[in-house]
C-alpha cells in the first residue's frame, strides 16, 4: 500500500507516517527540502519512506519516485489545501478525489482517526477522539485551534496547524514567546479597522487582514478568493468565521496553560482592547464551563 502524506513534519503528520511505516506501507512524504530532520533516516535508506519535494509533477512522481497513480492521500497539516506545486489532478482520479474531500471537509480533515491507519485503540487516537467529541458538545463556537489538548495540557506545540501557524503573528509557537489577548476574529476585525499606523499590534506583532483571515480560513478548511478585501467584506468574513458554525477563538491553549501564563494575557502593550474601547478580558472568560478544552476533559 502506498500513502502520500501532506504535512508530514507536524505532530499529526509524524504520527501518521510512523503508523504507516509500522503497517508496512510505503510512505511518500511531501517535504520542503530533501534533508528534513523529521524524516526517519533508516526508513529513507531502506526506501520505505520517500521524501517528495513540493513542486514535483505527476510524471516525476510516477517515474522518479515510483508512486502509483492512486495512492491513499492523507492531509495532516493543511498542505493539500494550500495547493502546492504538486499536480494532484494529474496524479490520478482517486488521489484528486481524496485531496478534494480532505480540503473541503473540515471535520474529516481534523479527525485523526479518519485514516484507516489510525483506527487502532491506542491512547493517542482515544485522546484525539475524546477532544473532538467534547468540542461537538460544546455550547460555544468550536475553537479554530481546538485540537490543542490532544497533545497534552499546557505548553504543547500545536504542530497540527504548522502549515500556517509559523506565518501568523497571532499564534505563538510556545506560550512564552508571545502575549495574546483571548479575542475572536470579529473583535480583531473591528480593532484593525479602527487602528492607525503603528497601533495594529497584539502582543507586539503587527496584524494584517491577509494573515488573520487566511489563518481563520485555513483552520476552517476554506479558501479565500481575491487578493484585496474591502472593510465591509472583511467584517462580513470575520462575522462569518465567528458566527458559531466554524468557530473563531484564537486561543490555542488549555486551562493549565492559561493559568500558568495568565499575567501574559493582560498586558498594556496589547493595543486591541483600547482599539475596541473595552477592558481587557481575563482568561477566566475562557475557562467557563462551556469552554471546550478544559484540562480535565
Amino acid at each position: 500500500m502506498q500513502v502520500l502524506v501532506a504535512g508530514s513534519s507536524g505532530f499529526v503528520g509524524r504520527e501518521v507516517v510512523r503508523q504507516a511505516l509500522i503497517q508496512g506501507c510505503q510512505v511518500f512524504a511531501l517535504v520542503r527540502m530533501q534533508g528534513d530532520a523529521h524524516l526517519d533516516e533508516e526508513a529513507v535508506k531502506s526506501g520505505q519512506l520517500v521524501p517528495v519535494p513540493f513542486g514535483a509533477d505527476a510524471e516525476v512522481l510516477a517515474t522518479g519516485f515510483g508512486l502509483d497513480t492512486s495512492p491513499i492521500v492523507l492531509n495532516c497539516a493543511g498542505a493539500v489545501r494550500e495547493r502546492p506545486g504538486l499536480d494532484l489532478e494529474a496524479a490520478g482520479p482517486l488521489a484528486a478525489r481524496e485531496a478534494v474531500k480532505l480540503a473541503d471537509d473540515m471535520e474529516a480533515q481534523r479527525l485523526v482517526h479518519l485514516s484507516p491507519l489510525l483506527k487502532s485503540d491506542d491512547p493517542f487516537t482515544r485522546s484525539k477522539r475524546a477532544a473532538e467529541e467534547e468540542s461537538l458538545r460544546c455550547k460555544r463556537p468550536v475553537a479554530i485551534l481546538r485540537a490543542a489538548p490532544a497533545w497534552g495540557a499546557g505548553d504543547a506545540l500545536l504542530d497540527e496547524i504548522g502549515a500556517w501557524m509559523m506565518r501568523s503573528p497571532l499564534i505563538p509557537r510556545f506560550l512564552e514567546q508571545a502575549r495574546l489577548q483571548p479575542l475572536d476574529v470579529e473583535d480583531l476585525a473591528i480593532a484593525m479597522l479602527a487602528a492607525k499606523p503603528g497601533a495594529q499590534e497584539v502582543g507586539g506583532a503587527r496584524l494584517t487582514w491577509n494573515e488573520l483571515l487566511e489563518a481563520a480560513a485555513r483552520a476552517a478548511g476554506k479558501k479565500l478568493v481575491g487578493p484585496r478585501l474591502s472593510d465591509a467584506t472583511a467584517l462580513r468574513l470575520a462575522r462569518w468565521f465567528g458566527g458559531g458554525r466554524l468557530g473563531s477563538d484564537l486561543v490555542p491553549f488549555t486551562e493549565d496553560g492559561f493559568r500558568r501564563h495568565a499575567l501574559g494575557y493582560e498586558v498594556a502593550e496589547n493595543a486591541v482592547p483600547s482599539l475596541l474601547n473595552r477592558e481587557a478580558r481575563t482568561v477566566e472568560d475562557y475557562l467557563a464551563s462551556e469552554w471546550a478544552y478544559r484540562a480535565e476533559a
